[in-house]
């Protein structure tokens, strides 16, 4: 018994060894440190950058974070995520770093001193090590770091390309300071807890202000973000932030009929890809995907008359022979059910017939356009 024992402790012993010696830290970026002139002190900034960019010769936008003992790993996580879904291009996350309690001076009574220091140290030591696109540059603050932010708006509207404000304290006595802006193209995201009392005081301030007030190319969006709390709403913030800012990045995708139409229908959605062009290169046509999305948010919605005045927008006999010859025929069956569904059994035949040339074998198929045949009283087709 005693050299089983043995043995077995021994063999628990080696797999323990061996198991142990396979893990590593995981890092996630690299710290860089900057001996800062203007804050008379080293200070640390951590740096990520994306999957692709050592095989790339692009310039990459760059996310700045305030706080980024706090942000930094949200970052890096959601540009990891959007890019696994093609939400975003790769973009570079600068995370810097702000200690309690020096940051509330950082961002208040000293808050020009850390402007400088953001535009004369920071962003050139990132610009000189990393090919970055210089007309692409994010600031993100939360709390004192999002009024922080509204300030540098304010001062430098230059420097940032988008201004991501969570939970922003205080900006009450700043906002009329957007009065003195006629143009400003830049992008503002600003965002607030439903339980934030004072910071949505200001919020309101700031949706009148920009509600009388129409600054010319400024693209601004307010956000209530009702399940958050006050140490919650950065992350939420900087998701939607992010989104909003690239929301031109993605394919178009629509799930529901009615917000589409609201905001403009096929216009929309033409325009919508031709800025994608313009911004990031695409093909300046809506693609199949999106011109599916579209008419299946109408099948959805069983809403049949503006399925017919959707598919007639979309040229429907050389989209439907797109969908049959793609990974997305099932597509084309989906508008030949609707079709049979609402009585429009002229409408199904064709379409059935398309798919039956891919799936000669398929029986479902052959009784559908039998199914048709019949309900149009052609009985001799149906057999």
């Amino acid at each position: 018994m005693n050299k089983f024992f043995s043995i077995s402790f021994l063999s628990l012993f080696l797999t323990w060894s061996h198991l142990a010696a396979q893990t590593e830290d995981h890092v996630v970026g690299k710290n860089h440190w900057i001996d800062s002139n203007i804050l008379e002190e080293k200070r640390n900034i951590q740096i990520f950058i994306p999957e692709g960019y050592e095989d790339s010769q692009s310039n990459f936008p760059v996310l700045y974070l305030l706080d980024g003992q706090r942000f930094f790993l949200h970052g890096v996580s959601l540009q990891q995520s959007f890019r696994q879904y093609e939400l975003t291009p790769g973009f570079i996350v600068v995370g810097i770093t702000n200690q309690y309690p020096s940051r509330f001076n950082h961002f208040g009574e000293g808050k020009e001193k850390f402007l400088a220091f953001l535009k004369e140290e920071v962003i050139p030591y990132v610009e000189e090590k990393f090919r970055v696109n210089k007309s692409e540059r994010i600031l993100f603050g939360w709390e004192y770091g999002a009024g922080f932010t509204f300030h540098s708006l304010l001062t430098q509207p230059d420097l940032f390309d988008a201004y991501l404000l969570a939970s922003p304290y205080p900006i009450l006595d700043k906002i009329q300071d957007l009065e003195k802006f006629d143009s400003l193209k830049k992008v503002l995201v600003y965002a607030v807890s439903t339980d934030e009392y004072e910071i949505n005081h200001a919020v309101d301030q700031l949706d009148s202000l920009l509600s009388a007030k129409k600054i010319n190319g400024l693209d601004p969006i307010g956000l209530r973000l009702e399940n958050e709390e006050h140490r919650s709403t950065g992350y939420a913030t900087l998701y939607h932030g992010l989104r909003h800012y690239f929301r031109f990045y993605p394919e178009l995708q629509e799930d529901n009929l009615y917000k589409f139409l609201e905001k403009g229908g096929l216009n929309y959605a033409k325009a919508h890809a031709i800025e994608r062009a313009r911004r990031y290169g695409f093909a300046p046509e809506l693609s199949l995907w999106s011109r599916f999305t579209i008419i299946r948010s109408a099948i959805r919605a069983e809403d049949f008359p503006h399925f017919e005045m959707l598919l007639e927008g979309l040229e429907s006999e050389k989209f439907i022979d797109e969908l049959v010859n793609s990974n997305w025929a099932y597509g084309a069956g989906m508008i030949a059910e609707f079709y049979e569904k609402n009585a429009h059994y002229e409408e199904t035949i064709p379409i059935y017939k398309k798919l039956l040339e891919k799936n000669p074998e398929s029986e479902r198929l052959l009784s559908r356009i039998a199914n048709a045949f019949l309900q149009l009283g052609k009985e001799k087709e149906a057999n």
